[in-house]
């Protein structure tokens, strides 16, 4: 018993050591950069061709489609990745029974949310594509049960091909449509094309590759039951993470809006990171009992994830002014002040990702819909007393205030559930070589240009980050040359 005991453990220490998931995550994060990047060159394009009201019409839409997406179950996808990873026989059954699951939840949903609309007085224009929108959602939820079973199943390389199909598509045809003059509706049209040639790459990958002995997927009763934690609990994320958008909305108007949601996509597409790493993570630390060794995992993940977020944040408080002054123009000024506030949230935003995959790892997903929730009225409230004031500004800050609550949350329960508290190694020493490089910074600018303060700061905390013994391994590990699938 031992003997197998030990094998067992080396096993899982060589599946969750950093240079054995680097392919893994680098496909993963590759994946995600390229979907990232082109959703960010569409939302540049669109605020450029639209205007600052008429983009925000779109932020708007975006939003409350991706809200009907989350209540769907855009959380299925871990659901499969996890249950695939420990019996890859159930992949083909159970996908499909997921997917049948999911679109019987995507009608009564939408429905939900354009009464709302309604009921909160938009026009009759916005609901309408906001309906229209909302088409991508059938291709989307079959496309993103391929992609589960696909990272159940360690083969990281299609996404790369299913998320560069769909974004050079979605970007190539706005921006068609939109010249040919079918404004906001070219844009919606765009994204119906894009999602559905991806769903058609991710099942046709999937039914490409080899699997096992096909196992009986539990009935769709059963599945409901056991899979209601991943509904619930993105759908309360999205309203925390999101609902500043319809209140800024409804508040302040289309034009705060439009200034808000391009800072607020940018913040948002730094998960690439924390998601590479931690969905390459997630199929070893599922397929075996919870243990030390998925816990230590956990703990050099988050060293890593801390390091970058906080040279991010300087490189962010460095350069959002001029960048935002070179793509968007004066218009868009309020843009840049909004980043530099949102970007502090990437911090406990990075160290959530892991402690939140440590917890799935550990089948505790049912304590996500808690935190949730309390984060949630938390938002709303805050962002109810302050928008009224502050505007977009208030958004901004409540974001990172909400990231920060839903931090000591998860260190708690990590704790408490699992009889150890999880902390980056070596965290107390990087915070305090951040603070000083950051005191630094504050110095120089006041007697250099910020921009050159910045430089020199980011350089300062670079060198360090890159002299950190275990960052060091992290960084190659991640980007130096290995093989793949």
């Amino acid at each position: 018993m031992r003997v197998s005991t030990g094998l067992a453990e080396a096993s899982l220490q060589s599946e969750t050591a950093l240079e054995a998931i680097a392919p893994r995550a680098r496909l993963l994060s590759a994946s995600q950069v390229v979907r990232r990047l082109c959703r960010m060159a569409l939302l540049f394009l669109a605020a450029r061709m639209l205007g600052v009201a008429t983009f925000g019409s779109y932020a708007l839409l975006l939003t409350i489609v991706e809200m009907v997406a989350l209540i769907s179950g855009v959380g299925y996808m871990e659901f499969l990745t996890r249950e695939v990873a420990k019996r890859p026989g159930l992949s083909r059954p159970l996908g499909v029974r997921v997917t049948f699951l999911r679109m019987t939840y995507i009608v009564p949903g939408l429905g939900l949310a354009l009464l709302a609309m309604a009921a909160m007085h938009f026009s009759s224009t916005v609901v309408v594509n906001a309906a229209l929108l909302a088409i991508t959602l059938v291709p989307r939820a079959a496309g993103e049960s391929a992609q589960g079973i696909l990272k159940g199943l360690r083969r990281f390389a299609p996404l790369l091909a299913i998320e560069l199909t769909q974004g050079v598509l979605v970007v190539g045809a706005a921006a068609a449509f939109i010249q040919l003059g079918f404004g906001l509706r070219g844009v919606i049209f765009a994204e119906i094309v894009s999602a559905t040639a991806g769903a058609v790459i991710a099942l046709l990958s999937v039914a490409s590759g080899e699997t096992a002995p096909r196992e009986e997927a539990p009935q769709v009763r059963t599945l409901i039951r056991s899979t209601f934690a991943f509904n619930i609990y993105p759908f309360i994320v999205n309203v925390y993470d999101r609902v500043d958008v319809v209140l800024l909305a409804k508040l302040a108007g289309a034009a705060a809006t439009g200034i808000y949601a391009l800072p607020y996509r940018a913040y948002g597409t730094l998960n690439i990171i924390p998601y590479g790493v931690m969905g390459a993570l997630l199929p070893a630390m599922s397929a075996s009992p919870m243990g030390q060794m998925q816990r230590d995992a956990c703990s050099r993940a988050m060293k890593f994830l801390l390091l970058v977020a906080f040279m991010i944040v300087l490189v962010t408080l460095t350069f959002a002014g001029p960048a935002v002054w070179l793509l968007l123009g004066e218009s868009y000024a309020g843009s840049a002040q909004t980043i530099r506030i949102l970007i502090w949230a990437g911090v406990p935003m990075f160290l959530n990702f892991a402690l939140s995959t440590l917890l799935l790892a550990a089948h505790k997903e049912k304590v996500f819909v808690w935190t949730a929730s309390i984060c949630t009225a938390f938002n709303i409230a805050a962002n109810l007393i302050l928008i009224p004031r502050y505007s977009f500004l208030a958004a901004a800050a409540v974001t990172v205030a909400t990231e920060s609550l839903l931090l000591a949350m998860n260190l708690y329960l990590v704790g408490r559930l699992l009889g150890q508290l999880v902390l980056p190694k070596e965290g107390w020493k990087i915070i305090s070589v951040f603070i000083l490089v950051l005191g630094l910074y504050w110095v120089l600018r006041n007697q250099i240009s910020q921009v050159w303060a910045g430089s020199a700061a980011c350089l300062v905390y670079t060198v360090f980050a890159l002299r950190t013994a275990s960052g060091m391994r992290v960084f190659k590990a991640l980007f130096g040359q290995s093989d793949a699938r």
